[in-house]
């Protein structure tokens, strides 16, 4: 009778990194995400750390993109960083919540990357409630005649990437409190009123916000918020010929006006990338972040990619809100059958024959918008009258949108 024979352990290679070579299997536990999140959110997390929503509360769901959710949801983690790389937080157990956040144990890293009025910001719970305290919030005048010895909590985030108003209303505090002898404190303001709530009951304050009365104006965070507009459709559909109208009307009027179109981006700004559906959402997404800066400036961006993932279009526009600026939408709805018909470069025509793949509207799906601020369908339609329904949008003597 034949009988088997294990090997021993000599028999079995010991590769030089260590590693059983036979034998035994090797698990790869699978990396978290690296996600830079909103100015708000990143606001939120560092309260939470701060204690300043007090010992019970958890971490806000974390919006992801559908790549980055898939693989927190993989990894069990994900890991927070700030506009400058520094890692914040890493949120540990994660568990989807609806379809496109997560939510998990917060484990605090490093401390986040400095910011304008730094040594103002409250580092952790305090009592205020017996002191004479005013509640300025961003959008607030800071009022005349601050009592002496007084503390001006200003609600606002500043920041080097987030909206203006914060900090200049900061500004405007401390001016204040150095001709009264009042002191300072900031604390960014949670979006979310029973956060907000939390953090001025930790605080010690009835939860209301604003000065009230006439005041100092925020020198610098009172000029008008800028634009992200972003014209979406499939190619041919006439949103390239709408944003340069657009665009032209508006710099004769004198509103400044940045136009981020196919060819000129794709010569500069996306050089290098190509036509695969990772590289279109990455064009898109580098679009919306340059555009969102122009508005935060008070600019108008005008941006015409296909951008067929909604998806990665309001990803556009969460990189809009978190810089202040206002986000246009406008669906350029012409009928794939027009955009054929209009096509001099055939290349509806190679798609179809399968020599460009991933085109949208024949070999890759275009997600239509559910609600744009503007619907348009091209087709017999003088050009001129669709780029007046777009201004229609816009108040171009201030460049912002009613």
């Amino acid at each position: 009778m034949s009988t088997i024979t294990e090997p021993s352990v000599s028999a079995i290679e010991r590769p030089p990194e260590g590693r059983w070579a036979l034998g035994t299997l090797s698990v790869v536990t699978p990396r978290p995400p690296t996600v830079c999140p909103s100015r708000a959110d990143l606001d939120d997390l560092d309260l939470l750390r701060r204690g300043l929503y007090g010992p019970t509360a958890g971490p806000r769901p974390l919006r992801l993109s559908p790549e980055d959710l898939d693989a927190a949801l993989t990894a069990g983690a994900v890991e927070v960083v700030d506009p400058e790389g520094v890692p914040v937080a890493r949120l540990e157990d994660v568990g989807r919540v609806g379809d496109e956040h997560v939510t998990g144990r917060p484990v605090w890293l490093s401390a986040p990357s400095s910011r304008p009025f730094q040594d103002l910001h409250l580092t952790g719970p305090r009592d205020l409630s017996g002191e004479q305290v005013v509640l300025v919030a961003a959008a607030d005048e800071v009022p005349d005649g601050v009592p002496a010895g007084a503390t001006l909590l200003v609600l606002a985030s500043t920041s080097l990437d987030g909206p203006l108003a914060g900090t200049a209303t900061v500004r405007a505090a401390v001016s204040a409190a150095a001709s009264s002898g009042a002191r300072v404190l900031v604390v960014p303001v949670p979006d979310d009123l029973d956060r907000r709530a939390a953090l001025l009951a930790t605080l010690g304050l009835v939860p209301t916000t604003g000065s009230g009365g006439a005041g100092r104006p925020a020198e610098g965070g009172d000029h008008p918020a800028g634009v992200v507009l972003l014209l979406t459709g499939l190619s041919g559909s006439g949103k390239s010929t709408i944003a340069r109208t657009v665009a032209t009307r508006l710099v004769e009027g004198g509103t400044p006006v940045t136009l981020l179109d196919g060819d000129v981006v794709r010569r500069h700004l996306t050089a290098g990338l190509g036509f695969s559906p990772e590289d279109r959402r990455t064009n898109v997404r580098r679009i919306g972040w340059v555009a969102a800066e122009v508005a935060h400036h008070g600019g108008i961006a005008v941006c015409s990619p296909i951008a067929p993932e909604d998806a990665v279009r309001r990803d556009v526009a969460a990189m809009a809100a978190d810089r202040g600026a206002r986000f246009v939408l406008v669906h350029v709805a012409t009928p794939l059958e027009e955009c054929e018909r209009r096509d001099r470069k055939g290349l509806y025509a190679r798609a179809r024959r399968g020599e460009i793949p991933d085109f949208t509207g024949i070999s890759a799906p275009y997600d239509v918008p559910d609600e744009p601020d503007l619907r348009i369908d091209t087709t017999g339609r003088d050009v001129g009258a669709c780029a007046d329904e777009v201004l229609a949008l816009l108040d171009p003597e201030v460049g912002r949108a009613r």
